[in-house]
């Protein structure tokens, strides 16, 4: 069970910056109409719950990997990559691939590559035996530039090798040029939803094989999000997605537009990155769906409990009344380090002693809490009994209802991201793709600016 306690987001807790106690009655028609709208238009990250055919090939491959490969690289950028990420950083041991072989039980060191800086590239293929090496790419589209090149630079490299049993591709089951190639040339292929989002994929192909892949229970976590979604469809108003939502809504209307995501759990780092993504790209829109212009677009920024109390905090206690913080909080850790008694004498570390870091972690979220709202600092927190495959499963969910009934609300189309596309553009221009004469003009027009440096 996931609980989502948004005390500190009333005028009871926070006075004037708050909402009223019964605001959500005060709004339930707006939420019942946004959840109209929703299923009018369809989700398809629920329907792929049901229609998961793809489970069973999934949990095949992975069982016939098993122990069988020493690195396991994923080509992927941002929703082809994040959501994978995430879950191996929560399921998996913090530190995997320092393990032998033994303490990773057979399974492959893993590595998401999720960037083209050269440095990083060269340096990973430097540094891994390419012979012994499962390669993933995942691209929606096929048309991923970024995932193409690294397609290419790991086909140069296994060239005198086995190709075709070390690289597996993610991507549409029709169309895109990842799709031509696996259909001409024969490479093992998983389809991703053509229906489906990148940064909503993580419940498909794109997240769960390189799961399976690395010891993660993918029955769990679909179990999980359904029982989210069971949760939310059996109070349409009075469910985390939705409150969640229609806070964040009336926070945004307001002018408190930059949202944070704080987990007190090393373990659920990932999943802040991958809310940055999922809340920046799908709510940052310039027109609403009838086109008229809203510059609409909560930022979401990424904190950790307890680093960034020093190095952030400060901003969010005396700063702007423009933030809203969230934190994901664990009931039960799954380690437990007790604190050694020394120097009995000198007090600042005395009292420490016959405590636990598990004990001293959640005193350093409470005390965080009971801060910022004695500074009536908008703060809520999510609490996981556990993290677990299942308790994943059911927040990925919560999140991605969230994140749509907040589009709806605003009236944007949380499904589409226009405003990437133009840079796209330029690259394609500026690396001599055929077709794209228009913008390698305003490209050479953009070069010839004036430049001021120092």
């Amino acid at each position: 069970m996931i609980i989502f306690d948004y005390s500190n987001f009333l005028e009871e807790n926070v006075k004037e910056q708050g909402l009223p106690e019964n605001f959500i009655d005060e709004y339930k028609d707006l939420i019942k109409e946004a959840h109209k709208t929703l299923k009018e238009k369809g989700l398809p990250f629920i329907d792929i719950l049901y229609k998961n055919n793809y489970l069973a090939s999934i949990k095949k491959f992975s069982n016939e990997n098993k122990n069988r490969w020493e690195n396991l690289v994923i080509f992927g950028i941002g929703g082809s990559c994040l959501g994978a990420l995430a879950l191996h950083l929560a399921l998996n041991h913090p530190f995997h691939n320092l393990l032998d072989r033994e303490g990773r039980k057979g399974l492959p060191k893993a590595f998401f590559l999720d960037n083209i800086d050269p440095e990083l590239v060269f340096g990973l293929l430097e540094a891994i035996d390419i012979k012994n090496t499962l390669f993933l790419v995942i691209s929606k589209s096929g048309k991923t530039s970024e995932t193409l090149v690294q397609f290419l630079i790991s086909l140069e490299r296994l060239k005198s090798l086995a190709p075709k049993r070390q690289i597996v591709i993610i991507t549409d089951p029709e169309k895109g040029p990842l799709r031509e190639i696996c259909k001409n040339e024969g490479y093992l292929s998983f389809p991703v939803p053509p229906a489906l989002g990148g940064r909503y994929s993580v419940l498909s192909p794109v997240g769960l094989l390189p799961s399976a892949l690395l010891g993660i229970d993918i029955d769990a976590l679909i179990s999980g999000a359904k029982d989210m979604v069971k949760r939310c469809n059996n109070n349409l108003e009075r469910n985390p997605a939705s409150i969640f939502a229609l806070s964040h809504y009336l926070f945004n209307k307001s002018g408190k537009n930059i949202h944070i995501l704080m987990p007190y759990a090393h373990a659920l780092s990932g999943i802040a990155e991958w809310f940055c993504q999922l809340w920046a790209e799908s709510l940052g829109k310039r027109y609403d769906i009838k086109g008229g212009e809203v510059f609409c677009g909560p930022t979401p920024i990424k904190a950790i409990g307890v680093r960034d109390q020093h190095s952030q905090l400060q901003l969010y206690m005396e700063g702007p009344y423009d933030k809203v913080i969230t934190f994901l909080t664990v009931k039960d850790y799954r380690s437990k380090v007790s604190i050694p008694s020394f120097y009995p004498d000198i007090v600042d570390i005395s009292y420490l002693g016959n405590h636990s870091l598990n004990e001293l972690i959640k005193a350093e979220q409470i005390a965080t809490e009971a801060a910022l709202t004695k500074q009536r600092r908008l703060n809520a927190k999510f609490i996981l009994d556990k993290v677990d495959s299942f308790n994943l499963g059911s927040l990925f969910v919560l999140f991605e209802l969230a994140t749509v009934t907040f589009g709806a609300l605003y009236q944007i189309d949380p499904f589409d991201q226009p405003g990437v596309e133009l840079g796209k553009l330029y690259t394609h221009a500026l690396m001599g793709k055929p077709g794209f004469d228009k913008e390698k003009e305003e490209i050479e027009e953009f070069l010839k600016r004036p430049i001021y440096q120092v």
